[in-house]
């Protein structure tokens, strides 16, 4: 037993030893497998599906005190639903900036993939997909996306229930202190 262990241990530190030769090798170019959740094709999905079943949508807006709130057709949320479309970082270019974690939440049922970039020099800071253990269905989706505009940093949050709707909610802060908080609620109104 244990020699059986003293040969594993030899085993992990010539494969550690082996990996570093391969990554300090720049001339040899590999192509990345990993597969990203395509959020876009999910939320393009979902909107069809609202589409096809004929929905409205209840719209709340809340900017400091002043609440609005109206009822509206699939044309009028296409602004709102762009910012979600465009978080998508499946692509082979967005995607070399973050790295993959998924892990099971038992609490929730569910598996959650999490996106995370390298840097901050990249707009979208966190992606977390929330998948149903069993069916593997989306649940939920959360992005955060923050970016700098001369003197003011915007934050962006972004939270998407299947067949429920959505919340956009944006912070934006100067340098002299001036604050906007803007929540918009959407939710979806089937016939």
């Amino acid at each position: 037993m244990k020699s059986v262990f003293i040969a594993c241990i030899v085993c992990v530190i010539a494969s550690a030893c082996n990996n570093n030769k391969l990554s300090t090798n720049t001339g040899n170019t590999s192509s990345d497998t990993t597969s990203f959740y395509p959020i876009a094709a999910y939320f393009k999905s979902q909107l069809n599906h609202f589409d096809s079943l004929g929905a409205r949508y209840s719209i709340v807006t809340t900017e400091g005190t002043h609440k609005d709130s109206i009822v509206a057709d699939g044309s009028s949320i296409t602004t709102l639903v762009h910012s979600f479309i465009e978080s998508d970082i499946s692509d082979s270019i967005q995607k070399k900036n973050y790295k993959e974690s998924v892990f099971r939440d038992a609490g929730t049922a569910s598996f959650n993939i999490n996106y995370t970039p390298f840097n901050n020099d990249v707009p979208v800071r966190n992606i977390d997909i929330l998948m149903d253990e069993q069916t593997s269905l989306i649940k939920r989706i959360f992005i955060r996306k923050q970016f700098t505009s001369k003197d003011t940093t915007s934050t962006e949050q972004l939270s998407w229930k299947t067949n429920e709707g959505f919340t956009r909610s944006i912070s934006k802060e100067t340098t002299n202190g001036y604050l906007l908080n803007k929540t918009i609620v959407v939710r979806v109104i089937l016939p």
